[in-house]
Parts: C-alpha cells; structure tokens; sequence
C-alpha cells in the first residue's frame, strides 16, 4: 500500500480513533495515525497518515482549520455541545439580529487565551480531562494561546446560528461557543459542526468510509492517497543541492546564514504564518522541514524539525 495521506469525510457518531482503526482494517495497513481530532459528533475532514506518511503528521497537526457549525443560543451544557447534560436556560435577548451577532464574533477574532472543556481528550498528569469529569472532579488545565482568523455569523433562525470559524491549531470550537454565549448572556451550545478543510486538505479531497470501500474493491484507492512530499506543498519550499541534501540528511548543520541567503536568492515568500520551510533537491525530493528563523541576521544553526532519508 502506498505511503501518504488519505482525507476521511469522519461519519457523526465516531470518534477518530476509531476511524482511523475502520481504515488500517480495510486497507490492511499496520501503521496510521490522525492529523487532528474531531468529537464523535463532528463530521468532516479527518485526515489519515498511512506508513511513512506518519512522520509528517506534526505538521498536518499544526495546520489551521476551517469549520462550519451550528450553535443553539439559551442553553448551557457541562460538555459544551449538545451531547451534554444541560445545566443552565436562559431567555435569548428578543432584539438580538445577525449583526449584532456578527459584532460580538469580531471580538473574538485575533489571539485568545482558551481553556479546554471538562469533557475533552486534552490532557493533565497524563490523563484525559473527560475522565476527571466522569468521576465527578473539577479539574482546570491551565489556558494555552490559540488564534480566531476569522468568525463569521451566516444566518440566524432563532435561537440557532450557523457560523463558518477559521482558526489555528489547539482551539475548541466548543469553547469558542460556550465563550459566545457567555458574552450574549444567554448561554450557547455547539450542536452541529462539519470541519471543511484542516492544513492543506478539504472536503473535496474526502472519501467517506462506504466510499473508500468501493474505492478498494475497484482497486482505486492509491489514487486518493496524497504522497508526503504533496502533502506537505503548502509549506514554502527552498531548492538546495545534492551535496548540501546529502549533509542534512546526515545530520550536518545547516547555519541560518546559508539558508538566509537562499531565501533572498530564491526570492522564497517572507516568513509564513506557521513558520517552517520545506528544503527540496532540485529534483524535488524532499529533505528536510526546518523551522523559519526567527530572527534573519542571528549567528547559529537552523532548527531541522524532521529530516527525511
């Protein structure tokens, strides 16, 4: 079977662990792995590395996210979302308008500080927080930074909103509403959410799982499996030669003075958002995937965040 990236359209009602193990069954593979969890209820893009393709997986991991979800004003729950037990009503304000929503999404947009739910796969002391929840203990993971690029209101039926979220990695979509609701004063659950696209990969590229069965019996399947080199694309690329391609891979340094200049030579886009650079041969293959300095014109050695052989 070949080494890559196949994107699962995820079914409602499973969790991703439990795809992934669906897929290693049909295709017969021992080794997968996910590129970033989806709750059991969420569908969408899930993306599943195959063999070799696990080794890219940090970086499928740390990709942004686009979703598009449902949120029930009115309501608070103790896992945030529909799935829960409700432990709150309220009366949704009868003057609230899609703009008015629109103008409470903005101020979410930027850099937050985001706790994870109770009842989630983060971790604390090597354990699930939804374990500590189950055995009735209230823990409180300490907020990490995560990053709204863009929180948009579609339409309004009260008391639901559907909404599109563009997001970096880490963040809770169900937190994100729970957050909105608490600034409405009325409470708000996430009850339905689809993810469109994560990193590089969307739903066009998806295959759903009765899909992927009919895929295999044609003896198609390759054909939907991304190859690492394609999958990591949307990292900027810089060329470096054979010789210089043969060191890395050894585990010689590379200084940033050399990469600064063969970023200024190539005319390689200043530094991306997510901050990595891909270093390819001329031929294309794939060598290394670095990490974009911080600061150009420092002494040192560039960070090699995977070296591929």
């Amino acid at each position: 079977m070949k080494d890559g990236v196949l994107i699962i359209d995820k079914p409602e009602g499973m969790s991703s662990t439990k795809v992934v193990e669906e897929v290693k069954k049909k295709l017969k593979v021992r080794k997968a792995g996910h590129g970033g969890t989806l709750d059991p209820f969420a569908t969408g893009v899930l993306p599943i590395c195959i063999g070799k393709g696990t080794k890219i997986a940090q970086f499928i991991l740390d990709g942004d996210k686009e979703y598009e979800g449902v949120m029930e004003l009115g309501l608070e729950t103790d896992t945030y979302d529909a799935t829960g037990e409700v432990v709150a009503r309220h009366e949704v304000p009868s003057n609230l308008s899609l703009a008015e929503l629109q103008r409470v999404f903005d101020e979410f947009v930027g850099v937050l500080s985001q706790a994870p739910p109770a009842f989630s796969a983060a971790k604390l002391h090597g354990r699930p927080l939804y374990k500590y929840a189950r055995e009735g203990l209230k823990v409180e993971k300490p907020p990490k930074k995560v990053e709204i690029l863009a929180f948009e209101a579609l339409e309004y039926a009260p008391p639901l909103v559907r909404f599109r979220v563009y997001c970096g990695k880490g963040t809770y979509i169900r937190s994100l509403v729970h957050e909105v609701g608490q600034k409405l004063g009325c409470g708000a659950v996430l009850k339905e959410l689809r993810r469109l696209k994560k990193g590089p990969f969307s739903l066009e590229q998806a295959l759903t799982l009765e899909e992927l069965d009919i895929k295999i019996k044609e003896g198609s399947v390759e054909k939907h499996i991304i190859s690492p080199a394609e999958a990591l694309s949307f990292i900027p690329a810089v060329t470096v030669g054979e010789e210089l391609a043969k060191k890395i891979r050894q585990g010689r340094p590379l200084t940033v003075a050399s990469l600064v200049n063969m970023i200024r030579l190539q005319k390689v886009p200043q530094k991306p958002r997510i901050p990595w650079l891909r270093l390819i041969t001329p031929k294309g293959d794939l060598v290394a995937v670095a990490e974009y300095p911080e600061d150009l014109n420092a002494p040192g050695q560039v960070k090699m965040l995977r070296v591929f052989n």
